[in-house]
């Protein structure tokens, strides 16, 4: 090539240079990049520092090595609690301190202390461990308790206070003497009782359950047997048969039956009238029957 090509040709390079310069700076957009904050070092601990001053003649100071602050966290605090709590526990279950070893029964007559503390249990168990309302409703399901009272006193005194249900009928039925409450829950007598009604069954009549609160006679037939035994003190025990009613031995020898309900006063009185109608005229009935009171009658041996 000569020198007057070369002459020529270089200013088209050179401008050739500049253009693809230009090109790539403009192809080649640089992304702003947001400075970096510096990294926060972590904290260190403050270090507590110790002086020790020692006497005046020496005239000299001791510097203790620095100790690092020690904080507990909420995590160590929880720790030491939990832990507090077990110990406090475990010591309170062995020591003898909050063990009842004490009931106080008040209110009982027919059932024994003994068979209280029994059903409300509650001997021989720690304090904090008894639900007094748990021991009210254990008491409660005896037949013989209407309604009962349980309270603890610290540390470890228990107190039981009970009112029984009254019986009013003394039931004789199968060999076994059952005591009636009012509203007619059976069960089984215990020892004697003044001012009872006293009642024979001549046949199985008492539905005895395996609910002891479920009423084995209803209350009516029960105020029936009262209402005859105060029209009829000198009957002593009165008969219940389950198809005619509540009756007695008369002493001159015949029954009478009365019904399980109706007027009772009425019914002895019309009693009375027959008896005294039949002695007149020279009869002798071996039964007479007010079960219904509009149409009493009687029967005599052939």
């Amino acid at each position: 090539m000569t020198v007057e090509g070369r002459a020529l040709r270089q200013p088209r390079r050179r401008a050739e240079r500049v253009r693809a310069r230009r090109a790539r700076q403009d192809r080649h957009v640089e992304v702003p990049v947001k400075p970096r904050r510096p990294t926060a070092r972590p904290r260190r601990r403050p270090r507590r520092r110790y002086d020790l001053a020692l006497p005046v003649e020496v005239g000299a100071e001791v510097r203790l090595p620095a100790l690092p602050s020690v904080r507990l966290g909420t995590r160590a605090l929880s720790l030491t609690l939990l832990a507090a709590v077990m110990w406090a526990m475990q010591w309170a279950y062995k020591s003898p301190t909050f063990r009842v070893e004490a009931v106080q029964v008040e209110g009982a007559s027919m059932l024994s202390p003994a068979r209280i503390r029994s059903a409300a249990r509650v001997e021989d168990r720690l304090s904090f461990t008894i639900d007094p309302r748990a021991s009210e409703q254990a008491l409660e399901r005896l037949p013989e308790i209407e309604q009962a009272q349980v309270s603890v006193r610290w540390p470890n005194r228990v107190q039981i206070a009970v009112r029984e249900r009254p019986p009013r009928v003394a039931w004789e039925e199968m060999g076994r003497t059952w005591w009636l409450s009012a509203e007619g829950v059976a069960y089984l007598a215990h020892g004697e009782a003044q001012g009872l009604v006293r009642v024979r069954a001549e046949a199985r009549a008492l539905k005895i359950s395996e609910d002891p609160l479920e009423p084995a006679l209803s209350p009516e037939t029960l105020q029936a047997a009262e209402a005859l035994a105060t029209q009829l003190p000198q009957a002593g025990v009165l008969l219940y048969d389950p198809d005619r009613g509540f009756g007695f031995e008369d002493p001159r020898g015949w029954k009478v039956y009365f019904g399980g309900s109706g007027d009772m006063q009425q019914k002895v009185s019309l009693y009375q009238a027959i008896v005294a109608s039949l002695e007149a005229k020279g009869v002798r009935p071996t039964l007479v029957s007010l079960e219904n009171l509009e149409a009493p009658y009687y029967s005599v041996q052939r």
